[in-house]
């Protein structure tokens, strides 16, 4: 799966995913950082826990990580299993991987986060991206429904429950991962033909939003196990810098393909036929899901643990007894509502009010994975040096300035948007990298494939809320403005300024609770 950081890093969009998943460990935000994103993907997961020393020599430093940050300090001590689970039997460990196919399914992994976000930087699965924004409007979308656009990857974090069901029931991750990755991806074959489709009216919208839906549920499923069968393959003491790498590589593909995209969407737009340049550059997203499904199949899965079945009931329940875990999970939810009231709505007002085309729009992408491509490593060393505490802290606070370039740029002066590109690029690789870790570390080890679950399903929540709640004050500010001497705030630039307070807001609180 992919996750760039955009790591998916972006540019202001600030997105969020595992190979795709995103992740989880953060929210979709500024525009451009969507676009590069990220996106991508952040294991954990109890099973099979790879012994430090075996893979640091094992593996080289390898690179890539996608989205999904993982922590790059040994994993912090457990908290005390809760009585239910301490009584259960111990599991009998399982053959670990020989150290050649660990460091030949890193290889492939980082090959396979590159080709993967292709289809996510186009298509805007993981953290959304303009090209997704741009579709819904092409579909008709007014502002509530762009701001249920950014709503609907709750439904792929709820679904992580299911995907945690079926990975214990299973215990085969990669069939699990490969397979519904696969399905969510090839969604857009369809999906891609909706612009052509006009004996259906406005039923396109409902269509759209419902494959769209889709394709988060299939993502939800194969996230958990994507993430478990990361966490166990990447040494815990080199996780910082191995998806720092991994992102870094997936940014260069995320940058190539959001700038062709661009160019051959505003070509066609030019010569009125923006459908046909739609179906263009979903069709190339879809070729790139295939070639990383092949990969994907071929990358090494460290057995599972032996674990005891538990129920639905007590895998959403378990993780919350961890006292730790649960104000992290709260922390995360307050972050995702917080750059979720703005997020779906960056790309909306660069495409209309600021009248920006998708070159420009996607050369702002391209900027901040740059910028990243040098942050990214260095945030993922400084992880493994000084923790994710201050690094998140500092990156949250850097990432406050973001909203104001949009609020201040007008048609005739982008170079506040440019400015908040390269600021994007340098503080949201080790926000959204930082969280991840994070989560690995803090999710028990007992119970974490369900404390992944229950992580994505608070923070999707979070991600619900603020989306409905955004796009509602969307329709309502529609036409207010709010002149302060010289600086004009119109509708939904009075959103950018609410979460850039927010940021502020939340830059205590994880000061606080990690």
């Amino acid at each position: 799966m992919s996750t760039l950081a955009s790591s998916s890093a972006a540019t202001q969009f600030e997105p969020n995913h595992p190979d795709e998943a995103v992740v989880v460990a953060s929210g979709p935000d500024d525009p451009v950082s969507t676009l590069i994103a990220s996106p991508v993907e952040v294991p954990a997961n109890p099973t099979l826990t790879v012994q430090p020393a075996v893979e640091l020599e094992a593996c080289p430093s390898p690179t890539s990580a996608v989205q999904p940050p993982a922590e790059a300090q040994a994993i912090a001590p457990q908290v005390a299993p809760t009585p239910e689970l301490a009584a259960q039997p111990e599991p009998m460990q399982a053959q670990r991987l020989a150290p050649q196919e660990v460091r030949r399914a890193l290889r492939i992994s980082t090959v396979e986060g590159a080709v993967a976000n292709i289809h996510i930087s186009i298509t805007g699965s993981v953290g959304g991206s303009v090209f997704l924004t741009g579709f819904a409007i092409l579909l008709g979308a007014n502002s509530f429904q762009l701001g249920l656009l950014g709503a609907l990857p709750f439904i792929g974090q709820l679904f992580q429950f299911v995907g945690a069901y079926l990975e214990e029931r299973s215990g085969n991750r990669r069939k699990l991962v490969l397979y519904n990755f696969l399905a969510a991806r090839l969604i857009w074959a369809l999906l891609l033909a909706l612009p052509f489709l006009t004996f259906l009216g406005s039923a396109q919208l409902l269509v759209f939003f419902v494959g769209l839906a889709a394709t988060y549920a299939f993502h939800g499923i194969a996230t958990n196990a994507w993430m478990s069968w990361m966490s166990d393959l990447v040494p815990p003491r080199r996780r910082g810098s191995y998806f720092g790498m991994r992102n870094t590589v997936a940014a260069m593909t995320a940058m190539a393909s959001a700038f062709l995209a661009g160019l051959a969407l505003d070509y066609f737009r030019e010569r009125g036929g923006e459908a046909v340049g739609y179906a263009l550059i979903f069709g190339v997203a879809v070729l790139a899901a295939i070639i990383a499904a092949g990969l994907l199949a071929r990358q090494a899965e460290p057995p599972m643990q032996p674990r005891p079945r538990t129920s639905i009931k007590e895998m959403v329940r378990a993780p919350m007894r961890d006292a730790n875990f649960r104000s992290f999970s709260a922390a995360s939810t307050g972050w995702t509502m917080v750059i979720g009231i703005a997020a779906p709505f960056f790309f909306a007002y660069g495409l209309t009010t600021l009248e920006i085309n998708f070159a420009t729009l996607s050369l702002m992408a391209i900027l901040t994975s740059a910028v990243s491509l040098i942050f990214a490593p260095i945030v993922g060393r400084m992880q493994d040096k000084i923790g994710s505490r201050v690094t998140i802290t500092v990156c949250v606070l850097g990432n406050a300035i973001v909203p104001w370039g949009w609020v201040i740029a007008t048609p005739d002066n982008l170079l506040p948007i440019w400015i908040g590109s390269v600021i994007t690029g340098i503080f949201w690789p080790g926000l959204h990298q930082g969280l991840s870790n994070v989560l690995m570390e803090r999710a028990p080890m007992v119970a974490r494939s369900s404390a992944i679950a229950a992580y994505g399903a608070l923070t999707g929540f979070g991600t619900l809320t603020a989306g409905l709640l955004g796009g509602a004050l969307a329709m309502a500010l529609d036409d207010t403005q709010l002149v302060v001497g010289s600086l004009s705030i119109v509708g939904l630039g009075f959103l950018f300024v609410l979460t850039s307070l927010g940021r502020i807001v939340m830059a205590v609180v994880f000061w606080r609770t990690l």
